[in-house]
């Protein structure tokens, strides 16, 4: 007796397996990512390095990160990620093969051949990958969003570098006018014009002014470090500017819906709640389908053919999936509540960016116009008059001090405009905005559907 039997998938589930199949082009989807950047972010230039005396601008700051930092350049790899994690989630469940073979009665070998699959990973192919694709949107989005706000993290250290070498101009000249005044005082002294303790009181502000020098220097050292990291290659302090710009033109003020619109991790939540609903409706199903396989059955004995259908399925009585349900209906409430919130903390922060910049434009005009030009004039006639010895050392330190604070205070409102402008533009481009976290979008529901088998 020769005995064949084997499960048949319909040829329906062989067909959904051939069209699901397909390829995986990260240098394209990478592309793809950085045309979608290009056109919210505007066109980047060639990263080359600057001629020998030039500057780095903000701008070129930016075309050299993103050549050659390589955690940037590791974050991108995502895209390709995300496609290729959208094409398995996408295609059918793969049907099972069992082979078995025993000796015959004298007849040939006996062979049972069994091929099934899962009528769930079959029917609900089309669910999951609208799923998938959900998921794969909101990844992209991610990857862009990344790229987005590494541009502004970019463009803020610069500007830190910047304002940390201004200051360290201003302290050096606070330190060579220190010192300048410590020599005057040594001579009056010498000359017998003046008490010791005055030039005592001299040589604490010149080594006070020196040690502030060194701190200043510091900062800026720190600040042009932390920008080579963001670069990837090292910065000199030859190839900063000496100053920040002056903003003098108001900032555009950006409509708060079209910062929603244009919002990428708003987007990315969107998506997400998008991919936790079909997920949850699947789930519905996948939680009592999900172990029911059908095939074909198809015996020859003694050279007849009888036909007939196999039905394997798990019985729900330890577990009738409502636990799974339940979960399933929650991701979707938490995606829900998510988005709700990020878009609050958009509006938030665009309101106060836009406060923000409206208050430090305000702040180095009044110094810039004002106060520079008096506590310039200030110090001039009060170390004149000190030359002269019509006023005190106390008088002299006094007028140091507030030159001093006025120049801290132009650097820190210039560089507080100029971070708003980032923020702005940021935001403007569908970047994160200020206290949100790019990830909270992202974390409500696992990257395949469940039900998989």
């Amino acid at each position: 007796m020769k005995r064949t039997r084997f499960n048949a998938l319909p040829v329906l589930a062989i067909l959904l397996a051939v069209s699901a199949c397909a390829t995986v082009d990260p240098a394209a989807e990478q592309a793809n990512v950085m045309a979608n950047l290009a056109e919210r972010s505007g066109p980047v230039a060639d990263p080359a390095l600057p001629r020998e005396g030039g500057m780095v601008s903000e701008d070129m700051a930016v075309s050299l990160a993103l050549a050659n930092n390589h955690r940037l350049l590791a974050r991108l790899n995502e895209a390709g990620l995300a496609r290729a994690d959208q094409v398995m989630a996408s295609r059918p469940v793969n049907p099972l093969v069992e082979v078995m073979t025993l000796p015959g009665d004298g007849h040939g070998r006996v062979w049972d051949v069994d091929l099934r699959a899962s009528l769930l990973g079959i029917a609900a192919t089309p669910w999951r990958a609208a799923a998938a694709q959900d998921r794969y949107e909101a990844r992209q989005a991610g990857t862009v969003l990344a790229a987005l706000d590494f541009i502004a993290d970019t463009r803020r250290a610069w500007v830190e570098a910047v304002a940390a070498r201004q200051r360290l101009d201003l302290q050096q000249r606070i330190r060579d006018a220190a010192a300048a005044s410590l020599v005057v005082a040594e001579e009056i002294r010498s000359a017998g014009n003046s008490p010791a303790l005055e030039l005592e009181r001299e040589r604490m502000f010149a080594q006070q002014a020196e040690l502030d020098y060194l701190e200043a220097e510091h900062a800026a050292l720190q600040a042009r470090l932390a920008l080579g990291r963001q670069l990837g290659i090292p910065v000199s302090a030859d190839q900063l500017p000496s100053r920040l710009d002056a903003g003098r033109a108001p900032l555009e003020a950006l409509d708060p819906q079209a910062a929603l619109t244009a919002s990428l991790p708003l987007a990315a939540a969107r998506a997400n709640v998008e991919a936790a609903a079909g997920e949850a409706g699947l789930e519905n199903w996948g939680s009592l389908l999900e172990h029911v396989e059908l095939g074909g059955v198809f015996e020859r004995e003694d050279g007849d053919w009888s036909r007939g259908w196999m039905l394997e399925f798990a019985l729900p009585i330890f577990d009738t999936g409502s636990a799974r349900r339940t979960a399933a209906q929650l991701r979707t409430e938490q995606a829900i509540h998510q988005h709700a919130a990020l878009a609050y903390d958009i509006r938030n922060a665009l309101e106060a960016a836009e406060a923000m910049a409206m208050l430090a434009q305000r702040r180095f005009t009044h110094i810039e116009d004002d106060a520079l030009p008096t506590s310039e004039r200030l110090m001039d006639a009060t170390m004149r008059q000190y030359n002269a010895m019509q006023v005190s050392v106390f008088d002299l330190m006094a007028a140091v001090q507030m030159r001093s604070r006025t120049g801290q205070a132009y650097v820190e409102a210039l560089a507080d405009w100029h971070q708003a402008r980032i923020v702005l533009d940021q935001i403007r481009a569908g970047g994160s905005p200020a206290m949100v976290a790019a990830s909270d979008s992202g974390d409500t529901a696992p990257t395949r559907g469940e039900g998989d088998h």
